[in-house]
């Protein structure tokens, strides 16, 4: 950590540990899915700016859905969107 974050990391405060499996609205998987149809028919909607609130997550990835990647790719796209409308 202290390679990436610089010796503050060092300073370790506290450290937090979950069992996914455990948890109740999770059940320890590591995405959501629709059902059959579900994509095609909502996916879009996910990615619809609400208001001033501009969706980003792994779920609403148009790549890479459900993995790190993705997660990463739809906070580029919420952040190029806001981006955008303050220009």
């Amino acid at each position: 950590m202290v390679r990436y974050f610089g010796q503050e990391a060092a300073k370790l405060r506290d450290y937090v540990e979950t069992d996914w499996s455990g948890e109740e609205w999770t059940r320890g998987c590591y995405g959501g899915n629709f059902p059959p149809g579900g994509w095609t028919r909502y996916g879009a909607l996910l990615r619809r700016p609400f208001g001033a609130v501009h969706w980003a997550g792994t779920e609403t990835s148009a790549v890479w859905m459900n993995y790190m990647e993705g997660a990463i790719r739809s906070g580029e796209r919420a952040a190029d969107e806001i981006i955008a409308l303050a220009r």
